[in-house]
């Protein structure tokens, strides 16, 4: 099994949606629509990369840099960096790819200057998500539940 962490390209687009209707699919996330090739063209870039074994994208990370508006944890006019999605397909998550995807896409904001970075998640498997990223060094902010 060959892993490639790299940014994604035009030419990946047709496999992200694949694993985001897998996503959706699974149904682990509240809220939780498929992805369009139209809709993940904006992201190409710097916040945008793939996972993929022997040529198959099996994971993939984006994210979008924004100007604090003096939020609780970030002082107004500071820049951040907001993860927005993250996805590993099922068969490869008891792995470190899901890590890898966010080193990678934190390595890229703090090589443009962006040493601030913030995750929401809408998952319903909360418990192990705040245990990922904690160990990325995300600390909580706050909390917001239903019934």
């Amino acid at each position: 099994m060959m892993l490639t962490i790299r940014q994604a390209t035009q030419h990946d687009l047709p496999k992200v949606v694949e694993c985001s209707q897998l996503w959706t699919a699974e149904n682990i996330t509240y809220g939780l629509g498929p992805n369009s090739e139209e809709g993940l063209r904006s992201s190409i870039g710097d916040y945008f990369w793939i996972a993929e074994v022997d040529s198959d994208v099996i994971g993939y990370i984006t994210g979008s840099v924004h100007e604090s508006e003096g939020l609780a944890v970030i002082a107004a006019g500071e820049r951040y960096l907001e993860i927005d999605e993250v996805y590993v397909h099922p068969e490869h998550r008891s792995g470190t790819i899901g890590h890898q995807l966010v080193d990678r896409l934190l390595q890229t904001a703090e090589g443009n200057g962006i040493n601030r970075s913030i995750v929401n998640s809408a998952s319903k498997q909360w418990r192990e998500i705040v245990g990922f990223y904690e160990k990325h060094g995300f600390q909580m902010w706050f909390v917001q539940m239903y019934r």
